[in-house]
């Protein structure tokens, strides 16, 4: 079957973006990286190709992290952009389901999850095997020795060096204190030295610390000479020679092999089965060697029992036998005693931390072998996560879509993390593993459901509604002057009504609706009579109708000033009674509503208060106006 030009436009309007989004992702991710290993690979002299090397090693091996990434990221904008252009509303319009324009991306991120499948399990690990080896080399690579001023420097094993100044152009130090421990920390040796300078030899093996006007202290090696007197000697030029190798060495054959990361599926679960198996085998040989252990101490007492039988004792104290023991006998007994459960006990420990140990390394090869099934399901979540938010919040760019990716990303990287680790420490079952696909599916899956339906979800009039609505924040009047005007207000009809607002804003001011905390019982169970307070917001909203037609500015801001009468603040907080007993019932939780409650009495009074003075002097206005 042909594609249809709307897949086609649909996939040229993400395939650019998420080509994009991926290198941004991956570039990201790689800084990341490259900070962590900042200090292992500065000043070290590495040359341009090896570290290319090492940066496209590591990108292929950050592949599988930056494609959910760049997948939430690209559909995001791409449905943003189509929602803000209108063309979304277009398609909708045309009778085309929001599920029909996903299509072609949702074919094509089951595309890219197989892709990101297969590369996670062929080509990560034999770059992670590569990488490893990288790492090898860097680390058995020792920089060209640079000393930092005022602080002690370790870099030459056997000697803390401190330089107070350095010459950074002619590379003299000065002020040198030197601790040689080469020959331990009891023949410990310490130089002073006003200058010193450092010259590496041509087989860049070795380094020669030349020393100048200096002393040195020492202990004397002597063994047979009591107290080891102390040795010291003046220089006017001393030369060390050090070892210090720095050229790189290649990683041995086989290096970390054994590691899950560098294993494919098939071979994570043999090594799975391995060390199962010797796990197995440790696990049944502690259980022989404590049965055997329980066995000989059950014949030993039987033994013991049978013997004291023949003597005609049946029954023995001990402590009796303890107390009456000379007290050399007792420590002798508490001594072995001491030792024997000590040694049981090290004995435990030893084996309790070899089995937790492998059965950790069994726990991290499934985390692997869980990964690769994970993240590339990640994909798909993460698309029916973008997709269906840009298509409901309409804003395309970079400014939304990016705050979202990196919201739903961290969410992701913090459940991910947790769930590994708690499997990893065996807190929790492999279910861990999945702890970030079982949170964020259910969210994919409303926001799907959500978009699908045209939600207005997460736009701003809604949100502004519902704090309004729940929290009730201010609303202000905005009356303009209309340019046509059929019929002009009834101005004997609106003093009328003036007159009976300022009445009636007076007395609900005052009324026991008004007054202190709302009835708890009343709130929840349906008994509060808000009837008087909705009769005038229905003459004071018939005033604000009236008056708007007004050509007068004056009357229009007098309109303005009138403010808008949260009723509802004072009802029951839901339509259905059900729910508003239920929280009665559930008495904490009942309070929060009946505090919403009260903070709404407190303002429709304030406002009543408002409405009476605007009233007044809106109707001097009319009396005094309305003639001319």
């Amino acid at each position: 079957m042909r594609p249809k030009k709307l897949d086609i436009f649909i996939l040229k309007s993400f395939l650019l973006l998420f080509a994009a989004t991926f290198f941004i992702c991956l570039f990201v991710l790689l800084m990341n990286i490259l900070w962590r290993y900042a200090e292992d690979i500065i000043g070290k002299g590495l040359d341009l190709p090896f570290l290319l090397r090492f940066f496209y090693e590591f990108s292929l091996t950050l592949v599988p992290e930056a494609l959910p990434l760049a997948v939430l990221m690209a559909s995001l904008i791409t449905f943003g952009n189509l929602g803000e252009r209108l063309e979304l509303l277009a398609m909708k319009t045309s009778g085309i389901p929001l599920l029909r324009i996903m299509r072609p991306l949702i074919l094509f991120s089951i595309f890219l999850a197989g892709v990101s499948f297969y590369f996670q399990n062929i080509t990560v690990p034999h770059a992670t095997q590569r990488l490893y080896s990288i790492l090898y080399t860097i680390d058995s690579k020792n920089p060209e020795l640079e000393i930092p001023e005022g602080v002690f420097c370790n870099k030459v094993e056997g000697f803390n060096m401190y330089v107070k100044h350095k010459d950074f152009n002619t590379g003299q130090l000065y002020d040198v204190t030197i601790y040689d421990h080469r020959d331990g920390y009891e023949n410990l040796s310490v130089i002073v030295s006003d200058s010193a300078y450092l010259e590496s030899t041509a087989d860049k093996k070795h380094m020669y610390l030349h020393l100048f006007s200096g002393e040195q202290f020492c202990q004397e090696k002597d063994l047979d000479r009591k107290g080891k007197p102390y040795r010291r000697e003046s220089f006017r030029e001393k030369h060390i020679l050090l070892d210090f190798d720095s050229e790189m060495k290649s990683a041995p054959e086989g290096f970390m092999t054994n590691s899950a990361g560098s294993k494919n599926m098939v071979d994570i679960r043999h090594s799975i089965d391995s060390i199962s198996r010797k796990q197995d085998s440790l696990g049944l040989g502690n259980m022989s060697e404590y049965r055997h252990a329980a066995l000989s101490t059950y014949r030993l007492q039987k033994a013991d029992s049978a013997a004291y039988n023949a003597l005609g004792v049946t029954r023995i104290n001990v402590d009796s036998m303890f107390t009456v023991a000379s007290r050399s006998r007792q420590i002798e007994v508490q001594s072995t005693m001491r030792s024997l459960m000590q040694s049981q006990a090290n004995d435990l420990a030893i084996k309790g931390s070899s089995m937790f140990y492998g059965d950790r390394q069994i726990r991290l090869h499934w985390i692997e072998w869980m990964k690769k099934i994970t993240n590339a399901l990640s994909i798909l979540i993460f698309f029916f996560i973008g997709a269906p938010l840009g298509a409901i919040i309409r804003k395309g760019g970079l400014g939304v879509p990016v705050i979202i990716s990196v919201l739903t990303f961290i969410l992701f990287y913090i459940t991910n993390v947790s769930g590994n680790k708690m499997f990893r420490e065996g807190e929790w079952s492999i279910v861990g593993c999945w702890f970030s696909s079982i949170v964020l599916a259910p969210l994919s899956i409303f926001f799907t459901v959500k978009a699908n339906g045209d939600s207005t979800l997460f736009q701003f009039d809604v949100v502004t509604e519902f704090f309004r609505h729940w929290f009730g924040t201010k609303v202000s009047r905005n009356v303009v002057r209309k340019d046509v005007v059929i019929e002009d207000p009834d101005y004997e009809k609106c003093s009328g009504l003036l007159t009976v607002v300022k009445e009636k804003s007076r007395l609900l001011g005052n009324s026991q609706l008004l007054k202190g905390i709302p009835n708890y019982w009343g709130l929840f169970f349906d008994t509060i009579d808000s009837r008087d307070l909705r009769d005038f917001n229905v003459q004071l909203e018939d005033l604000v109708s009236e008056l708007g037609n007004s050509r007068d500015r004056i009357e229009l801001d007098f309109v303005n000033s009138f403010p808008i009468v949260p009723v509802y603040g004072v009802e029951p907080p839901f339509e259905k009674k059900w729910v508003n007993r239920m929280l009665g019932v559930l008495f904490p939780l009942g309070l929060l509503f009946e505090l919403r409650a009260w903070l709404f009495s407190r303002k429709i009074k304030r406002q009543m208060g408002k409405i009476e003075q605007v009233a007044v002097q809106f109707a001097d206005y009319i009396e005094n106006n309305k003639h001319q």
